[in-house]
Formats: structure tokens, sequence, C-alpha cells
């Protein structure tokens, strides 16, 4: 064989393996931001209805775990969401992933989890999931159900075998959500709460330290629910938790709308420019764009496509200068130079092509 062609075959093969579908161009940049003293949060802002997240999450935490000790992944949902992360992740069981919203509901995140799973197993400190958000309701009581179910016949106070009773009832699953919580839902949360401090000196007299650890989360959580102060009580989760943690390096993957420092819409202080605002946290924060990539409309009847960077307003504006910078399927774009006006709204964007919507 000509040698020039096998050189160009092997230049071809590098190239995609570079290049591949997981991997996010200029990720050096990333690095650097935890190369930094102190606490450093990295915030990416995704879309909800699209897979690039869920393509991109497990290969990026493998990469910033390696290169940076990254350990502490926070979610935007409650602590018992992250407890079924956290109890996938030491058992390998995908029941605990049934109870979760994106592994039990989205083909793409399971497939990102099981991938986060084999990793973690090959690692001597595992991975931390630590959830931030308000507590949806049936998600709270069926982790209390699993954290105190084993610890019945030790002797429980009765209050709080009655609770998991009220909870095991197939009336609690018809009158409760994983959704956004009712006012029903928030005062049962609530009551629950002040139940659980009742009983915490009980309490801690019978479950493990993990376990404790884990209501706590539960009884330290400032979120309430959807919209009114949420941005800054993700805020006051997000600081608490880094005050009492020994780790340095932090990732936080959020809805976009999450991660910018002026809103592309509306006057609401979003959770990016709160967390800029904190001068104990170096904040690093940008959002995905999506470039022939496609997501599901409203109630998931249709795909369509996103072309974002050519048609969205700001980026429109700077499309040729963008479209310099689009080199894979997922490019990192620093907002400088010619495209500094941008970084008033986030530090870096990263340009998905040719994605697809999330599978269910």
């Amino acid at each position: 064989m000509d040698l020039r062609l096998l050189a160009s075959i092997f230049f071809l093969i590098i190239q995609g393996h570079a290049y591949g579908q997981e991997n996010i161009s200029n990720q050096q940049y990333f690095d650097s931001f935890y190369d930094q003293d102190g606490k450093n949060l990295l915030l990416l802002g995704e879309n909800h209805s699209s897979s690039v997240a869920s393509v991109i999450y497990p290969e990026l935490v493998k990469s910033l775990n390696k290169k940076t000790a990254l350990r502490t992944l926070f979610i935007e949902f409650e602590p018992s969401e992250a407890y079924f992360y956290s109890r996938y992740l030491s058992s390998g069981d995908e029941k605990f992933l049934a109870y979760t919203i994106y592994g039990g509901f989205y083909t793409g995140w399971k497939e990102a989890w099981e991938k986060i799973l084999a990793y973690n197993q090959t690692l001597e400190q595992p991975l931390k999931i630590v959830g931030i958000d308000f507590d949806r309701t049936r998600t709270f009581g069926y982790c209390l159900y699993n954290i105190f179910k084993p610890y019945r016949e030790a002797g429980i106070p009765k209050s709080i075998d009655s609770l998991l009773n009220v909870i095991k009832d197939e009336k609690f699953f018809k009158t409760y959500t994983i959704d956004h919580p009712s006012d029903e839902g928030k005062l049962f949360v609530k009551n629950t709460k002040i139940l659980l401090e009742n009983n915490i000196e009980s309490i801690q007299e019978i479950i493990s330290k993990e376990d404790m650890k884990v209501v706590q989360q539960l009884l330290k959580n400032e979120a309430i629910g959807f919209g009114g102060t949420r941005e800054k009580d993700i805020k006051k989760n997000i600081v608490n938790h880094l005050n009492y943690s020994n780790d340095k390096n932090f990732l936080l993957l959020a809805g976009r709308d999450h991660a910018y420092i002026k809103p592309l819409y509306g006057q609401n202080v979003r959770l990016a420019k709160l967390l800029k605002a904190e001068k104990s946290i170096n904040t690093l924060t940008g959002v995905i764009l999506h470039e022939n990539s496609k997501q599901w409309n409203q109630n998931y009847k249709e795909t369509i496509n996103l072309f974002e960077v050519k048609d969205k307003t700001p980026w429109n504006h700077f499309q040729k200068s963008i479209y310099k910078q689009i080199i894979s399927e997922f490019s990192l774009i620093e907002l400088k130079d010619e495209l500094n006006e941008l970084s008033v709204y986030t530090d870096y964007i990263l340009v998905a092509k040719n994605q697809g919507a999330i599978k269910i």
C-alpha cells in the first residue's frame, strides 16, 4: 500500500477518535479552570429534550476525574434523587435507576449512567452524587422508605414506622408525583421533615452514618418548589455543601436557563449570576447551543431541528465568528476577542452539531 495513503488513513482514524461523538474540542479549557486554588465549580447548561447532555456527560466526567480529580457531581434534582443514583453506583442494581427521572425515563440517560457505573467501579475513591434542587414528593417518600425499611426490626420510632406504611400505600403513589410538587406535596414534605427532626436522636442511634448523612441532606434542603426563590435556594444548597466539603472541584449539569449570567429572556436573576457573586467560589458557566441538532417539541409529539447559532439572538449576530471555531461535533468556544460581547451572557458556549433528540 502507498505510504501516503496509509498515512492519510491513519490520520483520519486519529481524527475520528479525537473528535468522536463523546469528545469535546478545547477541553483543556476546563482542565485549566480546575487548576485554580480554592473551590472550583463548572456549570454547564443543557437542553433537557436533546440527547447532547446524555451523550457527553459520561465522557466529560471520566476525563475531568482523570485530569483534575473531580469527584463531586451536583445534579439538578433533590437529595433523594441523588440517593438513588448513589445506591445504583455502589450496588450496580438497576432497580435504583427506576426511581430516578432521567435514568428511569430516558433511554439515553440510562445508558449514560451505565457508563458512569462501569467507570466508577474502577476508582479507588468513588464519585459522589449530590442533589441541590427542590423535593419531588414521591421520590422524597421512596427515598425515606428505602433508608428506613432495613431498620424496622431494630425498632425504629412508631411514628416513623407509620410513615413507612403511608408511603408504601398505593394512595401515596396516586396522590404525589415525581413532577413539580403540588401544595399538598409540599405540605407532606414539610410535615415529614418536622417528624424526622422530632425523632432525630432515636434515628441517629439506629441507622448507619451513611444513611444518617442522607437524612441530614434531606432536612437541610433549602429548595421548596419550582419558581419563586428557587435560584437562590439552589445556590444556598450548593454553597452549604461546598463549605463542608473537603473536595476542591465540582461539576453541575443543569437546565441552561440556570447557566446564564445575563438571562436571554426576562429579568429574573439566574443561578449563574448568584454563584458568580460568591467570592469563595470560582465559577465557570456555559451553555450548550444546537446547530442542526434535534430535540423534542412540547409534550414529545415530534422532533424539531434547532439552528441556534444561525437563528437565535444574540448568537446569530456572531454566526461567522462562531462557525470558524466549530471543528467537531462538540466544539467548546471561549467568548473572547471578537466574541467578547457575548461574555455578558456566559463564559463559554459548547456548540453541538448533528445530535439527536433524547430517547424515551
